[in-house]
């Protein structure tokens, strides 16, 4: 196997301007920095991670939370948050939490005793002891919140902004002519979605029409809780709504689900919209519209906001709200295809 003298060898230069380029701990002018990165490649060169952890105070891991396994979108984030870290020449390691805030503080602890460098939070339950802990934590190590907490503290955070999202959303389903719609909103004690239910309200009023709370069905974010609101609108609301909205694709599946096993047809009994464009939103029957979180740049931009506070202790917080895009399938207007053509 080969080591750091054998490339320094190769290439024709000590082992200290290898390990400059390696650790990118000092400038190295660009003819030298190709032919240590070519020796790397004919040796088939791979630096020890414990050996650079050990000089560089560093591990090169980045701890990433999420609440659960179940939702598909979580899927596609972490992949593209790995792919974005490798760029950055780091790994990842993953926890997912525990439904109680001291499950998630336990998870939490145990990362950051794995000696990462930081921490990348996806976490909709929010609960505030959680919260005050990761910002404790923040003191010591970088963490980037993927959520919209809504809290008044200084801290990073990079996610979509469900406000303008299911303001679109429902914008779309009342351009369509509704005017009794629906919404399965998330439990009211995890404030990192009612922006999502905020823009509901916001563009149901700004429309002229009238918000009935019994129009309103708080959900868990899990399929069977959209599936229990389905049934719920169809069974305990005085005028059944016309359409839906979900502040999830994952409970939108469940309400059509529902809605289904009743015989009715969709859009054309009740039309269903939700929110992240997860890939079962594109396959299911009718397809899903949805507002598309841009995963890939969020990822993106957690990582860099986590690389600039690893590199810039003091620097200060940002918060970066990004625009997502509104997706129109069959399951709010009848016109569009049957089956959604996958690229």
């Amino acid at each position: 196997m080969a080591t750091i003298k054998d490339v320094a060898k190769r290439a024709g230069v000590s082992v200290t301007t290898v390990s400059r380029v390696l650790n990118n701990t000092a400038p190295v002018n660009e003819a030298t920095r190709e032919k240590i990165m070519k020796a790397i490649e004919e040796l088939n060169y791979t630096p020890s991670i414990i050996a650079q952890g050990m000089r560089t105070k560093k591990s090169k891991t980045v701890g990433v939370i999420i609440p659960d396994y179940i939702n598909p979108f979580y899927h596609e984030l972490f992949k593209y948050l790995e792919d974005a870290a490798r760029r950055e020449g780091y790994h990842v390691i993953i926890a997912s939490t525990g439904e109680e805030a001291s499950d998630e503080i336990c998870y939490i602890n145990d990362l950051i005793n794995r000696n990462i460098d930081g921490i990348i939070v996806c976490s909709y339950r929010g609960a505030e002891e959680t919260i005050e802990y990761l910002l404790d934590s923040s003191k010591k190590l970088p963490v980037i919140f993927m959520d919209n907490l809504q809290v008044n503290k200084p801290v990073n955070a990079v996610y979509t902004d469900g406000y303008e999202g299911v303001k679109t959303i429902t914008g779309h389903l009342i351009d369509m002519g509704h005017k009794e719609i629906a919404f399965i909103k998330p439990l009211a004690r995890y404030k990192v979605a009612n922006d999502r239910y905020e823009g509901y309200v916001d563009a149901v009023k700004e429309a002229g029409l009238i918000f009935k709370q019994e129009l309103v069905y708080e959900g868990n974010y899990h399929i069977q809780s959209g599936y229990d609101a389905g049934k719920y609108f169809l069974t305990q609301v005085e005028v059944r709504p016309t359409a839906i909205v979900s502040a999830t694709d994952l409970m939108a599946i469940g309400a059509m689900n529902y809605i289904k096993s009743q015989g009715l047809e969709i859009p054309q009994d009740i039309a269903i919209a939700g929110f992240d464009d997860i890939y079962m939103s594109r396959i299911i029957t009718p397809p899903l519209t949805t507002y598309r979180q841009p995963i890939e740049k969020i990822a993106a931009e957690a990582v860099g906001l986590f690389i600039h506070k690893l590199n810039h202790p003091s620097a200060k917080n940002r918060q970066i709200a990004l625009k997502g895009e509104l997706i129109i399938r069959r399951s709010t207007d009848i016109k569009k295809q049957e089956v959604e053509t996958l690229l």
